[in-house]
């Protein structure tokens, strides 16, 4: 029988993808002068706060506990920052090795989303919500991808 914890554990997952992200994004800013990166990195900050407000609001319909932490990440996800300040630190933190790390950043938060929709368990509605934000997700990577491309 699926309870409310699991529903709940996978939210908070994807709650924690998104703190990452937020971290991830920060970073970004301040690894890069350019400033056109900058707008759009502050944008995707903002849009992951948005995603983590929706989801903590499922979560607490639900009876559950959102993440107390903002600053809540994934141990994988902190292995991957780790990751990329040691090849910004060697790389001078030139653009395309910001967007390439910030391009296997989005590549890892797409798959999280796709995970948890595909999970038989996530009610209807709250796979809406979910396909939205990947949606949002997929359009991010893909802006990335193409930034790396002009770079």
């Amino acid at each position: 029988m699926i309870t409310n914890k699991e529903i709940v554990d996978d939210l908070n997952d994807l709650v924690k993808i998104n703190n990452d992200r937020i971290q991830g994004y920060e970073k970004a800013i301040d690894d890069t002068e350019d400033a056109q990166l900058d707008d759009l990195f502050r944008h995707y900050v903002i849009q992951s706060q948005n995603f983590r407000s929706q989801l903590a609001d499922h979560i607490v319909r639900i009876d559950g506990l959102a993440v107390s932490d903002a600053t809540s990440t994934d141990v994988s996800s902190k292995i991957h920052r780790a990751w990329i300040d040691i090849k910004t630190a060697l790389t001078g933190k030139d653009r395309d090795t910001v967007l390439s790390s910030i391009e296997f950043g989005e590549s890892a938060a797409v798959e999280a989303y796709q995970d948890a929709i595909a999970k038989d368990h996530i009610p209807a509605y709250m796979k809406e919500v979910l396909q939205k934000q990947l949606s949002e997700l997929q359009e991010a990577w893909e802006k990335v991808k193409g930034l790396q491309k002009v770079a």
